[in-house]
């Protein structure tokens, strides 16, 4: 049941999953550290398991998903009294103007056609002085523009997301989120012959046996993610802490 873009976990195999998913995890333990006491927003929540995480430390969080089936596993599995799931997606958020005061927003505009559109409606539920975490790929030239990830719209450099971001939000922090595999990865992609076969995506049509292989050979037991303000143009993806302008 699970597919590139979505995990099914359940809180009895949050350790499974933080194993396989160290990435993902990472993310949302970023922004824990900024929720706590807070009403958040938890921007296409997936199947709910980054909002249960946030849930720890905010006062109230609302996930909200395209997807029915990853809302209705959300309310199976991770629904409780200070944690909800609304079906909804970027272009109208299902919330009031003003409801929130964090919006977390991992791995979704690149997915967006109207992301000013989408910026704006962050900006809208926000309550004044609230804050935006917000994650993407960091992608430079033509990559961005034809992204190998066919789940994809398109990517963005740092100064593109700046320059998204600025009408509504003042940048206070910039981040990456770097490993080991992710730098092999982009070697490899660098090099002739091999790299063009990884850059035009057709990796991706390997069978899951051999990418699992792949995987596990570019990411050996041990070599997590880590998410450091050092280097972070080098970073496969970027974060970005900001706060609604007045």
């Amino acid at each position: 049941m699970e597919d590139i873009e979505r995990i099914w976990p359940t809180p009895a195999t949050e350790a499974e999953s933080r194993r396989r998913f160290p990435a993902e995890w990472a993310r949302y333990q970023l922004a824990a550290g900024r929720a706590a006491g807070r009403r958040v927003l938890d921007c296409a929540c997936g199947a709910g398991y980054g909002s249960w995480l946030l849930g720890r430390t905010a006062v109230r969080v609302v996930g909200v998903d395209v997807d029915p089936a990853a809302v209705e596993w959300a309310n199976e599995h991770f629904a409780s009294a200070s944690v909800a799931f609304r079906r909804g997606d970027g272009a109208r958020l299902p919330l009031e103007d003003a409801e929130v005061d964090l919006a977390v927003s991992f791995e979704t505009i690149e997915h967006v056609h109207d992301a000013r559109g989408f910026i704006a409606e962050l900006a809208r539920v926000l309550a004044p002085q609230g804050e935006l975490v917000l994650s993407t790929p960091l992608s430079y030239g033509q990559a961005r523009l034809r992204p190998s990830n066919p789940f994809h719209v398109r990517e963005y450099d740092d100064e593109e997301l700046a320059r998204l971001l600025a009408p509504r939000f003042e940048i206070l922090e910039r981040l990456g989120q770097h490993s080991g595999a992710a730098r092999r990865f982009a070697a490899m992609k660098r090099a002739p012959g091999l790299g063009a076969l990884l850059r035009s995506g057709a990796h991706r049509l390997l069978p899951e046996c051999l990418r699992a292989w792949a995987r596990a050979r570019l990411a050996p037991p041990g070599d997590r993610p880590w998410i450091s303000a050092d280097r972070w143009r080098e970073a496969p993806v970027q974060i970005v802490i900001a706060r609604l302008r007045p």
